[in-house]
This record gives C-alpha cells, sequence and structure tokens, in this order.
C-alpha cells in the first residue's frame, strides 16, 4: 500500500526555525526535486525572483515574484515547474512556535489565500528581516538562537499582518471562546479527527457543552463539523494521491467499515469516493 511520506524538519534546524535561499538551480527540474509529500511543519515559500508552480492538496498554483506562499501542516505538496531565473527563501516553522493569534490567521485560510502579493508597504521589511534571519541561520555567532528567535518574531508577525490583510498590528485572541477554538484546532490531526468531541473537551479541561458553545461562537460551525473536514481533506488526498483502494483508506484513516466511510465521504461531499478521484483524474 502506498503512503505518502511525511517529512520532519531538518536536523539543521535552529530551535525549530529553518532558514535556506534557493537559487535558480534549486528549481531547475523543479518536479523531480519536490516530489508529493507532506511535511509536519509550516513552510512559507517567498520568491524573489521568476516564476514558480507548485501543487497543493489537489490546486495548481502559480508562484510569482514578490509572492508568498504557506503550506500548512500536513498539507500534500509538489513542485511542477520553475522559471530559469526562479529564486527565493524557504522558511520552515514548527508549529508550537507560532503564537496563538497568529495560528489563528493561518489555519483559517482557505488554499486561494495561501498565496499572497507581497504589498508594498510590507516589502521591503519583509525581505530586510528574511534576508537577515537566513544570514543568522547561516551564521555561527555564540548568541545564533536568541538571535533567530528575535528576527522570527519580527517576520511571524510581518506575515500575519500580510495574511490578515490589516495595515494595524495583529490583534490577540483575549476573549475565551477565540482561545479555546485555537487550542482545539490546534488538537485536531489525522490520528485525531475520529475521536468524539468528549476526547477534545477533556484535553482542554472543559466540558463537551462549553466546547461547541466556544468552537460555535468563533467560527460559526461545531466541533462536530470541523473533525469531519479534517477527516474529508485527509481521504481525499488520499484518493487523489495515490492508487489505494478505498477500502484501504478508508482502514487508514481508521475506520473498520468501509461502506460506512464511503457512506459519510458521499454526505458530506455529495459524491462517492470514486467519484471524486474520477473528477479529479479527468
Amino acid at each position: 500500500m502506498k503512503k505518502i511520506p511525511i517529512y520532519n524538519q531538518s536536523p539543521e534546524a535552529v530551535g525549530g526555525i529553518f532558514a535556506a535561499y534557493h537559487s535558480a538551480d534549486d528549481f531547475a527540474n523543479f518536479d523531480k526535486r519536490l516530489e508529493v509529500h507532506r511535511d509536519d511543519f509550516f513552510i512559507f515559500f517567498v520568491l524573489t525572483k521568476g516564476q514558480a508552480a507548485i501543487q497543493c492538496d489537489m490546486v495548481d498554483i502559480q508562484i510569482n515574484a514578490i509572492n508568498v506562499l504557506m503550506i500548512k501542516p500536513l498539507q500534500v505538496h509538489h513542485g511542477q515547474d520553475g522559471s530559469p531565473d526562479a529564486a527565493g527563501y524557504y522558511i520552515g516553522i514548527a508549529p508550537f512556535l507560532i503564537p496563538n493569534n497568529c495560528i489563528e490567521i493561518f489555519q483559517n485560510l482557505e488554499i486561494s489565500e495561501q498565496l499572497n502579493v507581497i504589498d508594498s508597504e510590507y516589502k521591503e521589511e519583509l525581505l530586510d528581516t528574511i534576508f537577515l534571519l537566513h544570514r543568522s541561520f547561516k551564521g555561527s555567532n555564540p548568541n545564533k538562537g536568541q538571535i533567530i528567535n528575535g528576527l522570527f518574531n519580527a517576520l511571524i508577525y510581518n506575515l500575519a499582518s500580510i495574511y490578515s490583510g490589516s495595515k494595524n498590528q495583529t490583534k490577540e485572541i483575549k476573549n475565551q471562546s477565540g482561545l479555546i477554538y485555537a487550542n482545539f484546532k490546534k488538537l485536531i490531526s489525522d490520528r485525531t479527527f475520529l475521536e468524539s468531541p468528549s476526547y477534545f473537551a477533556k484535553k482542554l479541561n472543559i466540558t463537551t457543552s462549553h466546547l461547541n458553545d466556544c468552537v460555535n461562537a468563533s467560527s460559526g460551525k461545531s466541533v462536530t463539523y470541523w473533525l469531519q473536514n479534517a477527516m474529508i481533506t485527509e481521504a481525499q488526498r488520499l484518493l487523489y494521491y495515490t492508487e489505494n483502494e478505498v477500502k484501504e483508506i478508508a482502514f487508514t484513516l481508521g475506520f473498520q467499515d468501509h461502506t460506512y466511510f464511503s457512506r459519510l465521504f458521499k454526505k458530506i461531499t455529495k459524491e462517492t469516493p470514486l467519484e471524486f478521484r474520477r473528477k479529479f483524474r479527468e
């Protein structure tokens, strides 16, 4: 049974932060260099020259200079093409490092919103910060870790401002509902989306009804919706990126009854798993 590989951060990462500069040579044969996979951390591509094409969760994305593309943890992605002059920065960030008020912005973005044109107001400051972060990452200063952490904080709030569309400082999530919702979303993974709402309530030391109230107040959707949404997204990835049978995919996702999985998939998406696969393979 084919599995989509999941990559961890490079051992060269400093405190959960990794920075690299990719030249035109790195973008040559981009489709072979960046094959189908997932990462268990956030990625930000900032293209400074040329063009590059990437596919993320079945969506084709064209990146131009100067754009920033964010890829969330566990999103399936792979390279497609890069222009001869393409170049830019790659930044990998462990999820636990991102402040709640920033991760709330990033996690709620649709794929179409994950590519962002860098506004001229933020461009110079953002590129200067990334340049310094990369230089510090490659350097050997005895206070390297502290310097990188300081630059990271400047970078992540710059990125949050760009993605939020706000010209003001990112606001802290101070209300209890917002904090609980943000923490609930961080607990959802490919290993937990079949758990009951009470499982998450226990993890957050609150009642199930309070969890539902907070999630509804913050997102307009129920806890069950977000769990089913995470399951369907994972199922669609496996249907699209592998040749595995529906039965195998159901078992991989934790379903003991593959027919129940198929019925649930159709109830939510209005199409069977095979109809979804055929639609995207045409």
